[in-house]
C-alpha cells in the first residue's frame, strides 16, 4: 500500500478532493494542521498509481511525500479505539457491539464499523445530530442527502420522524435508501433535510434541495473560511438561524420563511 500526502490550503480541498476521486486511490483521509494547512492522504495499492496522481496535483515536495505502508486495515484500527460518546443534548453514541446503555433521556445510537462515510465518528455528523434534536418532529419526513452508513436517518426515526436516504456512492445503502439524486423527488416533498458533504457539493446541490425541503434544511461539511460562500448561497425565502463549530467544522442550520427580509449574517 501506498500513502500519498498532499498538504493544501482548505479553499483547496474540495478541487483536490474531486481530483483524487477519479484516480485509482482506495481511500482517503484528511487533518486539519496547526499552522491552518491541510494534510489530504491519499492510498493506492501501486506506487505508479500514486505518482501519476501526484504528478497531477503539481504539488511542490518531491517524491518524499509518496510513502510505502505496511498493509493493514487502517480503518478498523481507528475504529477499535471509539469509546462511548454523549453528542449534543440526546445522543449516546457507542461501538459496534458494545453493551453500555444509554444514560437517562438519551437516545442510543451505534457507530458504524466500515468503509462508509457517515460512520458517526465525526465532528460534522455530530453537528447534524445535535442541530436534528430541535428540528425534527413525529411524523415529519427526514431526508439525508449522501446518506453514506444510514445513522442520521436512524437518528431521525428515533426523534419520530420518517427517514429517507440518497447517496451515489457504491455502498451498502440502509433499508430507508435509493440509490439515486435529487431530481428524483419532488418539490415540498420533505420537512427537514441534511447534507453532510464537503463545500462545493452542498454549493452545487443547494438549489434542489431548497425546493424540496419545506421547513428546515442542515449544510454540514465545511471549514471556517469556507462559511462565508455557504452561507451566500441561502437567499430568501431560506433564511439562516444559526452557524455552529466543532473541532474545525461547520455546520449551517437554515429555516424556509415567508419573511423576505434574511437576518443579519451570523459571520459579522
Amino acid at each position: 500500500m501506498f500513502r500519498l500526502t498532499l498538504t493544501i490550503h482548505p479553499d483547496a480541498e474540495d478541487d483536490v478532493v474531486t481530483q483524487l476521486a477519479s484516480t485509482n486511490l482506495t481511500g482517503i483521509s484528511q487533518y486539519n494542521r496547526d499552522d491552518g494547512l491541510v494534510d489530504l492522504q491519499a492510498w493506492y495499492a501501486t506506487r505508479e498509481d500514486a505518482l501519476t496522481a501526484y504528478a497531477a496535483q503539481r504539488n511542490p515536495g518531491g517524491e518524499d511525500q509518496i510513502e510505502e505502508i505496511d498493509d493493514q486495515n487502517w480503518n478498523a484500527v481507528h475504529q477499535a479505539t471509539w469509546q462511548p460518546l454523549e453528542v449534543g443534548r440526546r445522543w449516546y453514541l457507542v461501538p459496534p457491539g458494545s453493551d453500555v446503555p444509554a444514560p437517562p433521556g438519551r437516545f442510543r445510537l451505534q457507530l458504524k464499523a466500515g468503509l462508509a462515510f457517515g460512520n458517526g465518528d465525526h465532528p460534522t455528523t455530530h453537528l447534524c445530530l445535535a442541530a436534528m434534536e430541535d428540528l425534527v418532529q413525529p411524523g415529519q419526513l427526514f431526508l439525508d442527502v449522501g446518506c453514506g452508513s444510514g445513522l442520521l436517518g436512524e437518528a431521525a426515526e428515533l426523534l419520530g420522524g420518517t427517514a429517507l436516504g440518497c447517496d451515489l456512492a457504491p455502498v451498502d445503502l440502509p433499508r430507508n435508501a435509493f440509490r439515486g439524486s435529487l431530481d428524483a423527488l419532488k418539490p415540498d416533498s420533505v420537512d427537514v433535510a441534511v447534507m453532510n458533504i464537503q463545500a462545493g457539493i452542498l454549493a452545487d446541490l443547494w438549489p434542489r434541495l431548497a425546493q424540496i425541503a419545506k421547513r428546515h434544511a442542515i449544510l454540514s461539511g465545511f471549514l471556517p473560511d469556507q462559511a462565508g460562500g455557504i452561507y451566500a448561497l441561502v437567499q430568501p425565502p431560506w433564511r439562516i438561524e444559526r452557524l455552529v463549530e466543532q473541532d474545525g467544522w461547520c455546520a449551517l442550520i437554515a429555516t424556509r420563511s415567508a419573511d423576505p427580509d434574511p437576518p443579519p449574517s451570523p459571520l459579522s
